[in-house]
């Protein structure tokens, strides 16, 4: 007896000292050009609502990894307060890598016509991107809007294009083990890098951002 109770608890005490799950964390630079198109309503006497997308193309910083030049797609609605002069967005977003893997994620972002900020919230992926989990601050900035009157509808339709900055995507990918590199482009979090060759010491990636092609 004594000795059976003596594995038991040895058992136990092993069960409490287990490792933790694997996992992997990051940290990215992310910036894309965009364009979007949808619809553009006036809903009250001070206030327009647009619905539609956003696409456009993620480059990272250090270019490389499995999300540099990956599409993404975001549809969105968008609140204009005419009087006060701002705008709230809310959205989802589709991240396709180049190996096909997937990223969903949520996003606001609430400022003036032509610039605002929020949060984007990685929610989960698939393949090498199973369970991945984030967030970043996010930066929209518009460089041009036109609207068109829309006969049909009886609304407008409303094309812009812009540039979306991720200044610091921090990441977890559960069950990964060792360089994450070849995944995201970056090193884990913990790792040392060579003196001089901070974060903000490579430049952004090359690349053509006209808006890509879709199947």
């Amino acid at each position: 007896m004594t000795r059976s109770l003596t594995l038991a608890l040895l058992a136990v005490a092993g069960l409490g000292l287990a490792a933790p799950a694997a996992a992997e964390k990051g940290t990215v630079k992310i910036l894309a050009p965009w364009e979007a198109n949808g619809q553009l309503y006036q809903v009250a006497v001070d206030k327009l609502q647009f619905i539609g997308t956003f696409e456009g193309i993620m480059y990272i910083e250090r270019g490389e990894g499995m999300l540099d030049a990956a599409l993404f797609t975001c549809p969105s609605t968008q609140i204009t307060e005419i009087l006060s002069n701002q705008t709230k967005m809310h959205g989802y977003c589709t991240i396709e890598s180049p190996s096909g893997d997937f990223i969903y994620a949520e996003y606001t972002c609430n400022g003036a016509p032509g610039a605002c900020a929020g949060k984007f919230t990685l929610t989960g992926g698939t393949g090498k991107l199973t369970g991945i989990t984030g967030e970043s601050d996010l930066i929209v900035r518009t460089a041009l809007s036109g609207t068109t009157l829309d006969q049909q509808s009886g609304g407008t339709v409303s094309a812009a294009k812009g540039l979306a900055i991720w200044p610091e995507m921090k990441f977890e990918i559960p069950g990964k083990i060792g360089d994450i590199t070849g995944i995201l482009g970056t090193a884990p979090t913990d790792a040392k890098e060579p003196a001089g060759a901070g974060p903000g010491k490579k430049s952004g990636a090359g690349g053509d951002p006209a808006k890509p092609e879709r199947k």
